[in-house]
């Protein structure tokens, strides 16, 4: 079935909480900071107990660098208060620090004096890992912070669609093709994510050697690429998602479709036999499939034994706006998108199309501001990205209806409706606020976030 069709099966349930019902999770990264914008370098603080052993408060790749992670949560409201405890409690713990509010890094000292996660003898291979990061891709790179959102569907809206297939096949198999549709679509539109979330167009001084890297790059592998790239700081919406940043460089030429739990597994074992990647975690891809997991086990052995549970969302940027990094309507819009993601009609993804899927998360990644900026729409070659943009839009509306539903006021549908904005006015972008206010205020990088850590 198409959108239409499908979403109007879906409306005709009397149960209106199988748009809104699901599980949510959050995880989010922050480096801490000295009053002076600097990197802090002590060790994580112990007020929070092991790093290895705490579920909500431990670190990413660095000492310096703190993620805090919630449990699962039946709501946007619930897991958005959650984190916000979470960063109360962190904030209180380290003291005369802050939590720098940005992707980009603070003012990062020189590469050997950045501080590695430390853990204890039993859970070495945790500081192995992250030691073969920094060889490949050097510390910088990999002091990049953002916001994973983790989401899984109802049980109830998973038992009306598998009961609406015309085909039956194994329960299973339906979920996790039906998670791989969803993330099939979530790699066609996620420019759009990109587009209205980016919110790293600029950096500090520190990072200009991963840049000048990477634009080296460029100009001996890709010539045609080096005018998009030099002119990055023009237009750029998100840094942190483009080739400057996670852009996972070394495992483009590994092509991953999604098109099936069988392809995915494939790829996954033959990068890491190939040594591109050491586990599944290395792998830097905007979305991925994922499963609870039980002691002694990699993902991937996981979700081969029970398929699929929820997908992680891994392109957001940290809102510098808001205080624990994502907004509630951000988190509702997020979950509109998402139903649309699964609600539209995806087909497998060939070679040809995936080509043009990336370069739209790179054309807007860079040039996200640019009022005449076009991307592919996979069928009839480029357009505005605002017309695609707007006919999206007319099928997040329309879901967003429907989830609002049977409830007091229309939350969904105001934050479908203050995203769209966006589309219509770009200066309304978390990136195009960053740029015009450093400007307004003659603020550098590092000023800037500064004063928005003085603000909370």
């Amino acid at each position: 079935m198409n959108f239409y069709n499908r979403l109007a099966e879906l409306s005709k349930i009397e149960d209106k909480n199988i748009f809104r019902e699901g599980l949510f999770g959050l995880e989010l990264e922050n480096q801490r900071i000295t009053l002076t914008g600097d990197l802090a370098l002590t060790p994580h603080p112990a007020v929070f107990g092991d790093k290895g052993s705490n579920p909500r408060i431990t670190t990413d790749f660095s000492e310096s660098q703190i993620e805090m992670i919630t449990p699962p949560c039946e709501s946007p409201e619930e897991v958005y208060y959650a984190l916000m405890n979470i960063a109360q409690e962190v904030r209180k713990g380290i003291g005369e620090e802050r939590l720098w509010p940005l992707s980009m890094p603070p003012r990062l000292p020189e590469e050997e004096l950045i501080p590695i996660a430390r853990y204890q003898d039993q859970e070495k291979a945790r500081e192995k890992y992250r030691q073969e990061l920094a060889l490949r891709y050097g510390k910088k790179m990999q002091m990049i912070s953002g916001l994973h959102y983790n989401f899984s569907l109802g049980d109830k809206l998973i038992d009306i669609l598998y009961k609406q297939q015309s085909i039956k096949i194994d329960k299973k198999e339906f979920i996790d093709n039906l998670y791989f549709d969803m993330i099939r679509n979530f790699l066609r539109y996620r420019w759009l994510l990109i587009y209205l979330y980016g919110a790293s167009p600029t950096y500090d001084p520190s990072y200009e050697s991963v840049v000048e890297r990477e634009l080296e790059t460029v100009r001996k592998c890709c010539p045609e690429c080096c005018q998009n790239s030099i002119n990055y700081l023009k237009n750029a919406t998100s840094l942190r998602v483009s080739r400057f940043g996670y852009s996972g460089s070394r495992q483009r030429k590994h092509k991953v479709y999604f098109n099936c739990l069988c392809e995915y597994k494939s790829k996954m074992k033959n990068m890491m036999e190939r040594k591109v990647i050491q586990k599944e975690s290395e792998f830097y891809s905007p979305i991925r499939p994922k499963q609870v997991l039980q002691e002694g086990e990699t993902q991937l052995e996981a979700i081969e034994k029970r398929g699929v549970k929820y997908i992680e969302v891994r392109i957001l940027d940290i809102n510098p706006y808001e205080p624990i990094g994502i907004g509630l309507g951000q988190l509702r819009f997020l979950h509109v998108f998402l139903m649309f993601c699964l609600l539209e009609r995806s087909k497998s993804i060939s070679s040809k199309e995936l080509k043009k899927i990336n370069a739209n998360h790179h054309i807007v990644a860079l040039n996200g501001r640019d009022p005449s900026i076009e991307v592919y729409d996979y069928k009839f070659g480029k357009s505005s990205l605002k017309n695609l943009g707007l006919n999206i839009f007319a099928k997040l509306e329309q879901i967003a209806r429907e989830m609002d539903s049977g409830t007091e006021g229309a939350k969904y549908l105001e934050s479908v409706l203050y995203e769209r904005e966006k589309l219509i006015d770009n200066s309304k972008l978390i990136s195009a606020r960053i740029v015009r206010e450093m400007q307004q205020n003659n603020e550098s990088f590092l000023d800037f976030g500064l004063r928005l850590t003085e603000e909370r």
